[in-house]
């Protein structure tokens, strides 16, 4: 099912229509599973029987400066318990009726967004993205796109198959790694908890005709030099964007995925989006897709806090009457430690008094507040607008 989230599109439209530079954009896709296995209500399985929750698909908006704007897409799938373990019969069935169906629905909402603003989408997503289907849908609407590779495409013919005896040869990670015009590269690369480090890395790029494909399709290899027992990151990138002296760009862009990993963690362990104690699924999932609007939020604001500091905070909060209340609350919380690391009113300032409201002990021993110090303070601070409002009223 499609939540409310499909009204908030027209916020995003007219965003887009008041910038006259029509630079892509980028729409990067991925999913998450949510947990409620104490719960005695039916969610359906996540990935064992005994699990319950559901699946959620979002696809999300950056701008050309990889800012977040907003979802364009958020689908929730129940996985029935009668269909576990019948995987082997979704080989039999059309796109339309699986799970993977979400690609092609963000990717069409990437596309009536493009028809609508005239702003052109750069689709980016991971490796169960690599269907068939999602590369035609893709090709077939004139939409760009970055997919991570998963299968290990062939480029021979039905009719070459049977004249060749070393068919591996011809696979796209074969081809790649046995390249003998491979460069070596310096790259930010992220761990497994997100953070940046520098590697050297081969890099290769070059276009293939796979089987099944009616198009030739771009690939850009990226591999983390490491000793040998040791394993790094491996990247093969699918696109139809250009590579020729800009296979770096194609790694930057792809790499703006974590964003919405970001997302998620700000979604899950932010807002709580597994604590809200609903009782039915209807409830439920409509209680946590309006969650996604304060995730987006400050998901937009914590980037920003991090990517442009001194950025006013006009651009996150544009009520005159709320940025009086902020300048009360940051009179209260804010330490004078902190006005030597920001600038009053700008974004930065707000994360850290949201930081200081949750609790957080300051920027200089802990970093910027993480996602659950961030909501719990913006959480005290709703309750302090809903209080205001409530003696304005009453007044």
């Amino acid at each position: 099912m499609t939540t409310f989230i499909d009204g908030y599109h027209k916020g995003l439209q007219l965003y887009s229509q008041s910038i006259e530079n029509k630079e892509p954009w980028l729409l990067v896709h991925d999913s998450m599973f949510t947990d409620f296995n104490t719960r005695t209500v039916d969610l359906g399985y996540t990935q064992t029987l005994k699990s319950n929750g559901f699946l959620l698909h979002h696809s999300l908006l950056l701008d050309a400066s990889f800012v977040p704007l907003g979802l364009l897409h958020q689908e929730v799938f129940h996985r029935e318990r009668s269909d576990f373990g019948k995987r082997d019969l979704c080989t039999t069935k059309k796109i339309e009726d699986k799970e993977s169906v979400k690609w092609l629905n963000g990717i069409k909402a990437g596309e009536v967004f493009t028809e609508e603003t005239q702003r052109p989408l750069i689709h980016i997503m991971d490796r169960e993205a690599d269907i068939q289907e999602v590369i035609r849908e893709c090709e077939s609407i004139s939409q760009k796109f970055i997919i991570r590779a998963r299968h290990d495409r062939s480029t021979l013919n039905n009719s070459e198959r049977e004249k060749v005896k070393n068919k591996e040869t011809f696979r796209l990670f074969q081809l790649m790694r046995n390249a003998t015009d491979k460069q070596i590269v310096t790259r930010i690369l992220k761990d497994d908890s997100g953070k940046d480090y520098e590697a050297k890395c081969y890099l290769h790029y070059d276009s293939f005709l796979f089987r099944g494909l009616q198009q030739q399709i771009n690939c850009v290899w990226l591999q983390e030099i490491k000793e040998e027992e040791e394993t790094g990151v491996e990247w093969f990138l699918l696109t139809n964007l250009a590579i020729e002296n800009d296979a770096m760009q194609v790694l930057d862009l792809y790499a703006r995925r974590w964003t919405i990993e970001d997302f998620h963690k700000c979604y899950k362990t932010g807002c709580g989006i597994e604590k809200r104690q609903f009782e039915s699924r209807k409830t439920l999932t409509t209680s946590i897709a309006f969650l996604a609007l304060p995730a987006i939020i400050l998901l937009r604001s914590r980037y920003i806090a991090k990517a442009k500091p001194d950025t006013s905070l006009d651009e996150v909060i544009t009520d005159t009457e709320t940025r009086k209340i902020i300048d009360k609350l940051a009179v209260r919380y804010m330490k004078p430690i902190d006005l030597t690391i920001c600038k009053k009113h700008t974004v930065l300032w707000w994360i850290l008094l949201l930081g200081r409201m949750g609790g957080h002990q300051g920027y200089k021993q802990k970093g910027l507040p993480g996602w659950q110090t961030i909501w719990k303070g913006y959480s005290f601070f709703e309750q302090v607008l809903e209080a205001n409002k409530f003696l304005k009223d009453k007044n």
